[in-house]
């Protein structure tokens, strides 16, 4: 029995990391991160410092339902928000900064990332977004390489899905995610390429940190690679959500198509893979259309719009759920579909209202959701 038949999907791991802005009341950004997870990191669960001192991370426990991830999101996100307001300040779920800021973010102190700003120079000053990185276990490495091959034609529907950064530096970009194009910037950054092997993987690590596109393994920036510290796929293609619930229905998805892939792998099906530059500009028109894009993925070859492919994701992932999942995921997509993405739901309101601090509000009001 291959590796990848291990394990059944409902059983498969899964954890979220979320990275969050801190802001004023006025919503301009805070140089306090270092400060509250000095204060509070000893009682929020994998609590960190990130390269901006106006961002922090968490991360969840290993869960393994859609239902388990809600709860420790929202219980997370409000012991931040907590901690946040300790200070005065406000925990915003947005992937790019809203407010226009008249200078660059301040670096965290850490030898590391001082080296980062002196090799990379003023990307790191153009670079500071949030998103959410999901993590489900893996039988193998050899087994996770070929997961990143099944999984990343999927890429430009789940950025779809994930777009919530619309706004940035006190405009509208006209881009769903524009977090996905300030994150292109990084020379180590994009859509994995195809590997044949775990061997031809490390050889693609190894040249891209000797060529100096990357210091070292944490850089590699792939929207899918293996982690190096867990046995686990990582993919990192989507936006800090606005709410726990999207963030925990996002995690479902990558979690489903992780398991849709190891079925398919074990049944020995090929499945169709996109050229890594066509791959590129299928991920440039997700951000800038969301879900009213159209791309291809691998269920067809089709271009086709993005709100269809997710009934074919659905269709994919649904079988190998379990019925907790299953009525989880499709009870979001729904909610996605009536309500609207992170994006859309941020442009609704600044429409509305007509001023960027109101879409502060609304994200403040949502984090814990």
């Amino acid at each position: 029995m291959s590796p990848a038949a291990t394990e059944s999907d409902r059983d498969l791991s899964v954890g979220v990391e979320e990275e969050f802005f801190l802001a004023d009341k006025s919503g301009h950004l805070s140089s306090s991160g270092p400060d509250v997870v000095a204060e509070a990191g000893h009682d929020i669960h994998g609590l960190q410092r990130e390269l901006a001192r106006c961002q922090i991370e968490t991360a969840t426990g290993v869960c393994h339902t859609g239902e388990e991830l809600h709860e420790e999101l929202r219980s997370l996100r409000r012991r931040l928000a907590k901690a946040a307001a300790g200070r005065d300040l406000l925990l915003v779920p947005s992937g790019t900064s809203l407010i226009a800021e008249g200078l660059p973010p301040a670096i965290t102190p850490s030898p590391r990332y001082e080296e980062m700003a002196r090799h990379f120079g003023s990307i790191v000053d153009t670079v500071t977004t949030c998103g959410c990185h999901v993590h489900v276990g893996i039988p193998s490495r050899d087994v996770g390489v070929l997961v990143s091959n099944q999984v990343r034609s999927w890429l430009p529907v789940l950025l779809a899905l994930a777009a919530n950064s619309p706004f940035h530096s006190g405009h509208d970009t006209g881009y769903h995610s524009w977090r996905h194009i300030m994150w292109s910037r990084w020379p180590s950054a994009g859509p994995p390429p195809h590997f044949d092997s775990a061997d031809e993987y490390e050889s693609s690590v190894g040249a891209m940190i000797g060529t100096g596109a990357a210091m070292d393994r944490g850089m590699i920036y792939w929207h899918v690679r293996l982690s190096d510290r867990q046995p686990t796929i990582e993919v990192r293609i989507a936006d800090v959500a606005m709410t726990a619930a999207h963030a925990a229905l996002y995690a479902v998805v990558v979690k489903g198509l992780v398991g849709w892939a190891l079925r398919s792998i074990r049944d020995g099906v090929a499945v169709p893979w996109l050229r890594v530059e066509l791959l590129r500009a299928q991920l440039w028109r997700a951000a800038r259309d969301g879900l009213d894009g159209e791309c291809t993925s691998p269920a067809t070859d089709l271009s086709l719009p993005i709100r269809r492919h997710l009934e074919l994701l659905n269709e994919c992932v649904a079988p190998g759920l379990g019925a907790s999942d299953r009525a989880f995921l499709e009870s979001g997509l729904d909610t996605v579909l009536r309500d609207g993405t992170g994006a859309e739901r941020q442009r609704a309101e600044f429409g509305r209202v007509g001023t960027l601090a109101a879409v502060v509000d609304l994200l403040t009001r949502e984090v814990v959701s």
